[in-house]
């Protein structure tokens, strides 16, 4: 019998996600990653921000911005990289600036394209997909050497806190508060300032992020990952899941005939 090639590939690792092939139409959301979606094919998808829509082959989009994608093409590539990795910082602070998305053409379009050689879906391997990554932040100047924007002290511990006590216990803006010796307030207002979005969103990306990859990892059924990561049931987490990246969580966690899901995790 002949092997049926996946249409849709999916590889997870820490803070990213390589999607390749088509999301037909996916709702409003937004999600703590930079975002970058282009077309291999040339082929225009449609972009809706805003209360309007833009057609366009290419776009960096940045970290919880709403927006959504109707696009027929097989031949997307979406890369979603944590906001707070280095790397996503300096793409931003390249393409992005003060604005919230820059459409992507000409010669720096042409070369994205050319960091995938497959003409089909499929990567083969996780190190073939980052090699892939390694490519696409490269063209994008991922990798330059730039000052960081430097993270205030005070909330990088309450950002290891967050992390630390993410699947034993939950932890009260109260006791974050303690930990960066801030008025509950004024951490709030610091932390939004600092990080781009309050603190009950950022937990809730990373525990979004902590369920699909105990999904993607096999490690747990939807209802296991969802207990795990502090959801009431698997119903929301998918809704969160939903709410973030605007497709269903099967879509990028769950083998099919039609799609394979890689997880890179190390």
């Amino acid at each position: 019998m002949k092997k049926v090639m996946p249409i849709y590939c999916t590889y997870l690792w820490g803070g990213h996600l390589l999607y390749l092939g088509r999301l037909d139409c996916n709702t409003r959301h937004r999600h703590h990653a930079l975002q970058v979606i282009f077309n291999r094919t040339g082929q225009f998808f449609e972009l809706r921000i805003d209360g309007s829509s833009i057609e366009c082959d290419g776009v960096v989009i940045g970290s919880d911005y709403p927006h959504s994608l109707l696009s027929s093409s097989d031949s997307q590539v979406h890369l979603l990289i944590d906001h707070q990795s280095a790397v996503a910082r300096t793409i931003a602070r390249q393409h992005l600036g003060k604005k919230n998305i820059k459409i992507l053409t000409g010669v720096l379009l042409r070369r994205l394209r050319g960091c995938i050689g497959a003409r089909v879906n499929f990567l083969g391997s996780c190190t073939q997909a980052h090699e892939v990554y390694r490519k696409i932040v490269s063209v994008l100047g991922g990798f330059a050497e730039h000052p960081e924007d430097a993270v205030d002290p005070r909330i990088q511990a309450v950002m290891d806190l967050l992390q630390e006590k993410l699947l034993c216990e939950k932890v009260t803006v109260a006791e974050l508060a303690r930990r960066a010796c801030l008025s509950e307030s004024r951490l709030m207002h610091l932390f939004t300032k600092q990080i781009g979005i309050p603190i009950r969103r950022y937990n809730l990306w990373l525990r979004v992020l902590a369920a699909e990859r105990f999904i993607a990892q096999g490690k747990m059924s939807f209802t296991e990952a969802a207990h795990s990561a502090g959801f009431a049931d698997s119903a929301h987490l998918c809704r969160t899941y939903r709410s973030m990246f605007g497709h269903q969580l099967t879509d990028c966690v769950k083998n099919s005939r039609f799609v394979q899901v890689n997880s890179c995790y190390f």
